[in-house]
């Protein structure tokens, strides 16, 4: 018989334990009524964590991309819906140059047709500054992003909309507007996909997979370019099965980790299963460590992200169907977080080592190393008690030891609600004045709309069905930040609005 954990209750225990030590150490999950889904996060500089994924929720389509903000002890602070009516996806997020957000993802919401690219620029509260999309009429879809010293961007994914056919590897620079600098695809008549993307002084390490080169079915693919555009090496690397990398990373000495998944092959008279695949060169591409690890039983070991702790030791997240409530049989894996040294070679040592999940598939796709030098991780649980899907925010302090977390089972959901804001904006409505007393005007408004006012915190605090309401009287409301989202028949109009 499976235990039912009470999660908020397990938060206060770790915290707790921890609190002399000043290591912060949790788990909890965020999500509402539909599938909500997190991809990637990052460490901000208030000491809290900033997050994005996809939402269907509050979504005004199929779903939308976000930010969500959590505090130190990963309590919900604000969050901010990003697209239109179709879908949209926010795969990567950076802290820019000027500690605001910037998120790449894909969405079909707007854009040439199929998906596009997505590039949404927002400030420190989440308020949308702009977008951008960048693609054909077929699918391309970014995965990665990173901002240069210019205050520019690059997004890195797979196009079908270019290149030489199939999938191929899609890279697109930016400059700090988010207007188009140069563009470039790379691959073969197979598919190739571009999974993550570095900077390392001015050149872009980019790391994949292929089908169009390399020994198998896939490989792994490592790409070099300088941030001009001019191509500078590839490697491809891997064996006659399913080989491919999912995240890279860069130490202070100049090498790289890629993170990956690679086919073991025959193993005890079985041709199934992958092993985690951790793989480091020099900046060369030269080879330092080829480590693969397979776990205590046929399953599935994925390296989703990595990061370096040290030069010589790194932390890997991922899924893995070998160890805790999960099985190759059931076809479901759980969260997975390992340590690596690197001086010990293709041994690996996992003092760091956890697992996390409930009965059913959960997965751990982005980490990110924290002032405290311990860990952040986010994810997904596939949990039913609210909705489709939750996401779910690991940490775990720098001297975790096995134990300290033991494998969850039927993680118990905190509802959390991502709040709805929409970006995609209708040019000709104006609304005045921002800063009221009393009450704001509305010009232009069509006679069919939904007219919602929330709170800073996400609140629903006003809502207007199908009236052609010229001015709207507040004076109710206490004072402070509001969001007022205006939806029509053809477009959704958010603006902040302030209360003194």
């Amino acid at each position: 018989m499976k235990k039912r954990i009470n999660l908020t209750l397990l938060i206060v225990i770790l915290l707790s334990i921890n609190s002399f030590a000043q290591n912060i150490h949790f788990i909890k999950s965020y999500g509402n009524s539909g599938y909500d889904y997190g991809r990637d996060i990052k460490q901000d500089l208030d000491t809290g964590y900033i997050a994005t994924g996809s939402s269907s929720s509050f979504s005004s389509g199929t779903a939308d991309a976000f930010l969500l903000k959590v505090d130190s002890l990963g309590n919900f602070k604000w969050s901010y819906n990003y697209g239109g009516q179709g879908t949209d996806w926010g795969e990567s997020v950076v802290i820019t140059n000027d500690s605001s957000y910037a998120i790449g993802g894909y969405t079909n919401s707007v854009g040439a047709g199929g998906f596009d690219f997505y590039l949404v620029r927002a400030d420190k509260d989440g308020t949308p500054l702009w977008e951008k999309t960048y693609g054909g009429s077929d699918w391309d879809r970014a995965h990665s992003i990173i901002q240069l010293a210019d205050s520019g961007f690059v997004l890195v994914g797979d196009t079908y909309s270019y290149g030489n056919g199939n999938a191929d590897i899609y890279i697109v620079r930016t400059d700090k507007d988010g207007d188009t600098l140069w563009t470039t695809t790379y691959g073969g008549t197979e598919n190739d996909f571009g999974n993550a993307v570095i900077l390392d002084g001015d050149s872009l390490v980019i790391a994949g997979g292929t089908e169009s080169f390399g020994n198998g079915m896939s490989d792994g693919i490592i790409l070099k370019y300088h941030i001009d555009g001019t191509f500078g090496w590839s490697k491809v690397v891997g064996e006659n099965k399913e080989d491919y990398f999912t995240s890279i990373a860069i130490s202070d000495a100049q090498k790289y980790l890629l993170g990956g998944s690679k086919d073991y092959g025959h193993y005890m008279d079985c041709d199934c299963g992958q092993n985690f695949w951790l793989y480091e060169t020099d900046e060369l591409g030269n080879l330092i460590i080829d480590g693969g690890w397979q776990g205590e039983n046929i399953g599935t070991e994925i390296v989703y992200d990595v990061v370096f702790q040290t030069n010589i030791a790194y932390i890997f997240g991922g899924i893995t169907s070998s160890w805790g409530t999960a099985s190759s049989q059931s076809g479901d894996e759980d969260l997975y977080l390992g340590k690596k040294l690197s001086a010990n070679g293709n041994q690996f040592y996992s003092p760091f080592t956890e697992v996390f999940g409930h009965n059913e598939s959960d997965e751990l796709l982005a980490i990110d190393l924290t002032y405290d030098n311990g860990i952040i991780g986010i994810g997904n649980l596939n949990y039913k008690s609210t909705g489709g899907a939750s996401l779910i925010i690991v940490k775990v302090k720098e001297n975790n030891t096995p134990g300290n977390i033991v494998v969850q089972n039927d993680l118990e959901l905190e509802n959390i609600t991502l709040s709805y804001q929409e970006l995609i904006t209708n040019p000709t409505l104006k609304i005045y004045p921002t800063l009221f007393t009393n009450s704001i005007t509305l010009e232009e408004l069509p006679g069919k709309n939904t007219i919602k006012i929330y709170s800073n915190t996400g609140k629903l605090v006003f809502t207007s069905v199908n009236e052609k309401l010229n001015s709207l009287d507040l004076s109710y409301f206490s004072n402070g930040l509001y969001i007022i989202n205006i939806q029509t028949e053809k477009h959704s109009f958010s603006h902040k609005i302030i209360k003194n």
